[in-house]
């Protein structure tokens, strides 16, 4: 090698780390950590669903962007220790907000949520924990950012104050969604509408002694297309069943979580249940029916202590709860991730026995089964039917929502199991959907009708058919459309 490359050699490597400590000067310059700190960093997420990096799409977050850039300018002459207080303050505030718009949760339900979150396996779901362990690392990162005060005394703020308002404005026109404007406080000043007034079937329920179902579907959002919803349901159009029940379906309103589409379709109340049953007037379906000598029966496949319902379901008249305990000794199958319990598309014998073990007292059923397996995060694999997800979606669009829609069909074919089975039919029966599918995609958030659940009816021709009230003189949106008009003859 000649003289002249070898002493090139060095001047070159002397050059490279030359250039290497220039750059990470740079990204340790006070502007930088102070960007870093109280703008990038905290809104990582944010920035990449912007960007279109991944596909989650959170509800508008301006004001936690706003106070993580004023810690960042107050981290500069505040001691450290209360910058760290300020900052997990936001972070608990942002985790409450963003929670809140996604799921509909109000801050009753919030906080009961979070005195029953130990029932839920967070680190089952992958999504789940990587939002988790994403919090984590950007929490830290922050406030290694934002801890040298001296340093932060040299940085430029008005960069950061007007790239904090620049990015909150283009936070909020990305984000802004109605599908965030149904939670449970945006209620208080709507009437009440239930798909069970709306449809009939409080109406009739208990008037000619048949039988009573009601079934409430987690997460049985409205779909927009009229082929997906007719995939659903298809188990509830089969001739067998189509000979003996008068199928009418459309949707309703809803606000607010499960909770909330509990009280809605079995206490006609928007009242938060546990305000509700410390002054329970026995306007209740339960109690109605039990006044006409129902018994009544409850089941769940989730734990029963989960928003306390082994405690409220008997004060609004059951006489019998199933939860996921019983049910799996029967079952023999855990179905979910986070919500690990029993297998909607099992149940169907466990509720025609329980059906049949309460009638030898001779008198007539109330059944209502709270479904499980469609609570955010769906587990995939565990439906029994196969809509080919794995694919592009099929009429579905959506490989997250035709996984869905696959349990939702296991559990309309566990519908149409027990309307035929002689220890339940003849059954006046509903179907209805809690709330609409929270899902953290915009583009599967999108595949439904905002504010909107859908509803199936199903009323024994035997019976004298009473008539489904006209909503529209309720309110037009939650109307019968043209799908929803039809009836299976």
């Amino acid at each position: 090698m000649p003289p002249s490359s070898i002493a090139a050699n060095p001047r070159r490597a002397a050059q490279g780390r030359e250039k290497w400590a220039t750059f990470f000067g740079t990204l340790d310059s006070p502007n930088v950590r102070l960007l870093a700190g109280g703008l990038l960093i905290p809104n990582l997420i944010s920035l990449a669903t912007m960007a279109s990096l991944v596909d989650i799409g959170l509800p508008p977050r301006t004001i936690a962007i706003a106070l993580y850039a004023s810690i960042a300018i107050l981290a500069r002459r505040i001691p450290f220790m209360l910058t760290v207080a300020l900052f997990l303050a936001v972070l608990t505030f942002d985790i409450v907000q963003t929670l809140s718009l996604m799921f509909g949760i109000g801050l009753s339900d919030l906080m009961a949520a979070v005195d029953h979150a130990r029932r839920i396996n967070f680190f089952a779901s992958p999504l789940y924990f990587a939002l988790i362990v994403t919090l984590v690392m950007t929490t830290g990162l922050s406030l290694a950012c934002l801890r040298p005060r001296a340093m932060l005394m040299n940085a430029n703020i008005p960069v950061l104050f007007f790239l904090a308002q620049a990015f909150g404005v283009m936070d909020y026109v990305s984000n802004a969604s109605p599908h965030y404007h149904f939670g449970s406080t945006m209620a208080r000043n709507e009437p009440i509408q239930s798909a069970a007034e709306v449809s009939g079937f409080r109406q009739a329920a208990g008037a000619d002694g048949n039988n009573v179902v009601l079934v409430i579907v987690e997460s049985l959002g409205y779909l927009k297309d009229q082929n997906a919803r007719t995939r659903i349901a298809e188990p509830l159009y089969d001739q067998s069943l189509t000979r003996d029940y008068t199928i009418t379906s459309g949707k309703t309103v809803y606000f607010g979580s499960t909770t909330s589409g509990e009280m809605r379709e079995l206490c006609n109340t928007r009242t938060f249940y546990t305000e509700y049953v410390q002054n329970d007037t026995n306007t209740c379906l339960p109690d109605l029916l039990a006044a006409r000598g129902y018994s009544n029966i409850a089941v769940h496949g989730f734990a029963g202590g989960m928003f306390e319902r082994e405690q409220w379901y008997p004060t609004i008249g059951f006489d019998q709860e199933l939860f996921r305990d019983e049910l799996v000794k029967t079952t023999r199958r855990v179905c979910g991730s986070a919500f690990a319990g029993a297998c909607d598309a099992d149940l169907a014998p466990v509720i025609s026995a329980a059906s049949r073990e309460a009638g030898k007292q001779g008198k007539p059923r109330f059944i209502y089964w709270l479904t499980l397996n469609t609570h955010i995060p769906v587990a995939p694999g565990q439906a029994l039917t196969d809509f080919h997800c794995e694919t592009d979606g099929g009429v579905f669009s959506r490989p997250k929502v035709c996984r869905m829609a696959e349990l939702w069909h296991d559990v309309f074919a566990v519908v149409a199991k027990i309307a035929r089975d002689p220890a339940v039919a003849p059954a006046d029966i509903l179907v209805v959907g809690d709330h609409a599918p929270p899902f953290w995609s915009r583009h599967d958030r999108a595949q439904f009708e905002p504010g909107q659940v859908a509803w199936y009816r199903l009323q024994p021709r035997r019976a004298f058919p009473l008539p489904m009230r006209d909503a529209r003189n309720q309110q037009r949106a939650s109307t019968d459309d043209a799908d929803s008009s039809r009836s299976a003859q």
